[in-house]
């Protein structure tokens, strides 16, 4: 590869890092957001359906009320929205690069 092709290809390379690293976030943040508004419907669920898993889903969340365990838990469920971010987002990629 000459200069001028390494040069030519390191902004487009750029580009296309940020503009996954954006999506990545973006979707994460999205993930995230929804996963809130489906453990808000849980109870709502249980109401409606006559079962009990929501609130069992909740408690397990809420860790007995420890602090430190909430918060692992709250971490190991961003976590997971991000890796099925960058899944997403890599996926997308190779839909576009396609056509």
């Amino acid at each position: 590869m000459t200069k001028e092709e390494a040069a030519s290809s390191a902004p487009v390379s750029l580009k296309r890092t940020v503009l996954k690293t954006v999506a990545t976030v973006g979707v994460t943040v999205v993930l995230i957001a929804l996963l809130r508004q489906f453990l808000a419907a849980l109870l709502w669920f249980d109401k409606v359906a006559g079962w009990h898993v929501g609130g069992v889903i909740l408690q397990t969340l809420a860790a007995d009320g420890i602090a430190k365990q909430q918060q692992m838990i709250a971490a190991g469920l961003m976590v997971l929205c991000f890796l099925i971010a960058v899944v997403l987002v890599r996926v997308g990629e190779r839909l576009l690069s396609r056509h």
